[in-house]
């Protein structure tokens, strides 16, 4: 540390000399550059001038000799010429200068490191007890740790005590020499600190042979180190083999680089991870001249080795540029000798899907690490995989050389390194340190056009559902997941055994799987927050320290990059977001946003009437409305999510301004907005009340879902209705509520027979264009059919519809079901508290 001063010191002076030497200097300078530069004499002046100041003002300034030396070490000193050297040489002259003020300068630079250091502390805190020695010790050790931060830190997260000893690994003695003072001036007697290499580093209890190496650590984290561990691959095998294969933990964060993704990054969840060509050139080549490499090859074969449980891809605009955005990603892993056979029963025998548990690894039938010769037996196999003898073990230490220091821990006991072959990678999915809610699926590019969620809150009456269908606990569903609020309320109302919620867009996925995470981690305050007012002023923390271990990969690496919709109001984001701020901005530009309050204030149905009728409904009900927003098709899409076809449907029964009028004018009469009917007050009013909001939201709903362990019913699936379908066994369920997700089908032509059954799959790599496209226009017919098989008898296959008489209910009675309204709006009537549609269907399974 006391380079610092001395270095700043000289650096000041530098700088006066040299502002000092260009104003003494003015005149012949600007002569010079004049004939040379052909600019004009005054504007050359000024220039040198201006530069002459700014130099002699950095000179004089003691607070900036922090930035001139971190400016100096790592724009300068790099490019200047310098002799061959080892790896620890070059590390000890890069940071011999810039020690004492690294962690001052790294701040900004190095991002990601406190939300590594809080995953990597909440899911330690969530871990599962794992049967094993009672007395084994905790150790972490942080590889290329330097100066000692990320322990220091990691204590506000996970207090030092948690673990018996805690290893600082790292070869570069200037920043070590910080770290030995840092914990010092702490007292912290269970910190050591080691200069060894990261590729051969060997703790005490190895080298005494107190502590077998294999299996033997806890956790180990590298932060922004592996990009500059030459021997990588060494390193991140050495991890492999020490780190506990049950309970173990790697951290990883660091700056990389990415080119094309493929499968693998469809299952992992990080195709966003790809760097255009100019900006992957431009850091490649920067952060090369400091000796750190951002090759993707470091970062494919962390993803190889290690199981990943969560992985980030962020951006790093620490000038608060759009142009300068560096990338970094944050990496969660375990060993790939994990037991994930709980999770892969739970996706296969309980949700229907076995992606990713094949042979192959991360997916199947091919898998992303293309895996040569034949395939390892599975975790349940009879059949174990031959080890491999390769001699000594590089985790035994090598004799201590005739010029190494006394304290240099003695020769430990050879041991001998085997290697067996584990096959691929399993997906994040099945790494789950919790709840197996999210069912494994590979991004597509469907996926990828569902850059955030349609519905915010789900339209359909949940209460009417489990009334009129007789929902139990011995029901197993298959349900619409949109925003989660109807399959919640099934879990609380009806407690059913099984419920599979099932969306294309995964993230409608994502909203579900956040609301299960906060039942199981929050308190009802911060739920309450986040799902009944929309904001919480400290979502980025929750998602991080609580609710991490809850989520998949790819929820969590969606709500980091999307944490910001909890920052105002939750609710007026997403597309149906856009519905709510054009109702709020056409209340107040037609003066009647008092009317709105006063609405959603009434205490009397009456009241409400009146409001209704002589305020809003000469409003909502404008032709210039009705033309520009209601009957517009791109309104109704990117608003409301009411595709072309569902317009067609309520059509078919009249206008636009007789479904709205149907619609809208029984609903001030079903009760009072401000106690019960919380999905018009959610609209009007932005946000819940505790008496107006779904049941899950209300002290005593949460209550009862966290202590019947409800949750424990979800399996949640990105994928079609058929694709769900098709994995589930004959006659699994009683109940399938396709909500109104029928009418979005092209019409099938009465005349058309219905497809053989089990005929070809959609998604058959060999069919020719005319098939699909044939298939596609027979999909619906394709759903009910599984629907047929998947149902037992007496079940039910639930709809609602936005016409009257869906013309596809005469494909329902062609299948075998016995079809029936539960409901129809006529006469002014409403058949829910939202009567948003025209109609409530059931087709019950015939024998």
């Amino acid at each position: 540390m006391s380079s610092k001063p001395g270095f700043a010191l000289g650096a000041r002076a530098a700088l006066l000399l040299t502002g000092a030497t260009v104003l003494g200097g003015l005149k012949p300078l600007q002569a010079v550059m004049e004939r040379h530069v052909g600019l004009p004499a005054p504007l050359i002046g000024w220039s040198l001038a201006v530069l002459a100041s700014s130099l002699a003002l950095l000179g004089l300034s003691a607070s900036l000799s922090t930035p001139v030396c971190f400016a100096w070490h790592c724009f300068v000193k790099p490019v200047l010429p310098r002799a061959a050297e080892t790896h620890k040489d070059a590390l000890d002259a890069f940071y011999a200068g810039q020690a004492g003020v690294y962690d001052a300068t790294r701040g900004h630079l190095l991002k990601g490191r406190e939300t590594m250091l809080q995953l990597l502390a909440a899911h330690m805190r969530a871990a599962p007890a794992v049967r094993g020695e009672p007395g084994r010790p905790k150790i972490w050790v942080d590889i290329g740790g330097g100066t000692g931060w990320n322990i220091e830190k990691m204590d506000e997260y996970l207090p030092h005590t948690y673990f018996d000893k805690i290893y600082l690994v790292d070869l570069c003695e200037p920043l070590l020499a910080v770290a030995r003072a840092r914990f010092a001036a702490k007292g912290w007697k269970n910190v050591h600190v080691l200069c060894q290499d990261a590729s051969r580093f060997v703790l005490p209890e190895w080298a005494s042979g107190e502590l077998d190496p294999r299996g033997s650590l806890t956790a180990i984290t590298l932060s922004y180190s592996l990009s500059m561990i030459p021997a990588f691959y060494q390193v991140l095998d050495r991890c492999d083999q020490v780190l506990d294969p049950q309970r173990g933990l790697l951290g990883v964060v660091d700056f990389y680089t990415a080119r094309d993704t493929g499968l693998k990054e469809r299952a992992i969840g990080t195709q966003s991870k790809r760097v255009p060509w100019a900006a992957r050139w431009f850091w490649e080549c920067w952060f090369d001249l400091d000796n750190v490499h951002l090759h993707q090859s470091r970062r494919d074969y962390l993803e190889y080795k290690m199981g990943t449980i969560k992985s980030y891809n962020g951006r790093n605009n620490f000038l608060n540029s759009w142009l300068i955005q560096i990338p970094y990603y944050v990496f969660l892993g375990c060993s790939r000798a994990r037991d994930a056979t709980a999770a892969a029963r739970a996706f296969g025998s309980e949700a229907g899907n076995c992606l990713g548990q094949g042979r192959a690894g991360l997916a199947t039938p091919t898998s992303a690490f293309m895996v040569h010769g034949p395939a390892p037996a599975d975790k349940g196999g009879s059949e174990p995989v031959a080890a491999l003898c390769l001699g000594p073990s590089a985790l035994a230490p090598a004799s201590a050389p005739a010029s190494a220091p006394a304290s240099a821990p003695a020769p430990g006991p050879q041991l001998q390194q085997t290697i067996q072959d584990a096959g691929a990678p399993l997906s994040p999915f099945h790494y789950q340190l919790r709840k197996a809610w999210r069912v494994p699926y590979l991004e597509e590019k469907v996926h990828q056009a569902f850059r955030t969620h349609i519905y915010g809150w789900t339209w359909e009456d949940p209460a009417v559902d489990v009334e009129r269908l007789g929902l139990g606990r011995t029901d197993r569903v298959l349900a619409i997941t949109s925003a989660g609020d109807n399959v919640l309320h099934y879990a609380l109302a009806a407690q059913c055994e099984r419920i599979h919620a099932v969306d294309m867009n995964p993230c409608q996925g994502h909203i579900l799987e956040l609301k299960l995470a906060a039942i199981e981690a929050l308190d009802y305050a911060d739920f309450w927050q986040l799902f009944g007012e929309g904001r919480h002023a400290d979502f980025e923390r929750l998602l991080t320290n609580k609710l991490s271990p809850f989520l998949s990969s790819h929820a969590y690496a969606y709500w980091q990059a999307h944490a910001g919709q909890f920052a105002r109001n939750f609710f007026f984001r997403g597309y149906s977001g856009w519905a709510l701020r054009l109702a709020q901005l056409a209340f107040f530009a037609t003066g009647t946003w008092r009317d709105v309050r006063a609405l959603c204030a009434a205490g009397t149905v009456g009241e409400q009437e009146r409001i209704w009728a002589t305020r809003l409904r000469p409003v909502l009900l404008n032709p210039v409305m009705l033309r520009l927003f209601l009957g517009n098709p791109l309104f109704n899409w990117h608003a409301l999510g009411v595709p072309k076809n569902q317009m067609n449907c309520f059509l078919q029964d009249g206008s636009v301004a007789d479904f709205v009028r149907a619609t809208l004018d029984p609903v001030p009469s079903l009760g009072t907005l401000k106690d019960d009917n919380y999905f018009y007050f959610l609209c009007l009013h932005g946000r819940y009340t505790r008496a107006s909001c779904p049941a899950y939201l209300k002290p005593e709903g949460f209550r009862a879902l966290r202590r019947a362990r409800a949750t424990d019913a979800f399996k949640l699936h990105t994928d079609t209705v058929l694709g769900v379908l098709r994995g589930l066994p004959d006659c699994s369920l009683t109940k399938v509520i396709v909500m109104d997700s029928m009418d979005w089908f092209d019409p099938i032509p009465p005349s058309t027979p219905l497809p053989a059954a089990r005929a070809v799959a959609l998604d058959a790599l060999d069919a020719p264009p005319e098939a699909a496209v044939e298939h596609l226009r027979s999909e619906l017919d394709h759903e009910i059919l599984e629907m047929r098989r998947v149902l037992a008898v007496g079940g039910h296959a639930v709809w609602r519809s936005a016409a009257k008489y869906p013309w596809y209910r005469e494909r329902f009675a062609r299948a075998g079901f016995r079809v029936e309204p539960l409901d129809i709006r006529e006469h002014g009537r409403a058949i829910d508290r939202v009567n948003m549609y025209a109609s409530f269907w059931r087709a019950a399974k015939l024998a």
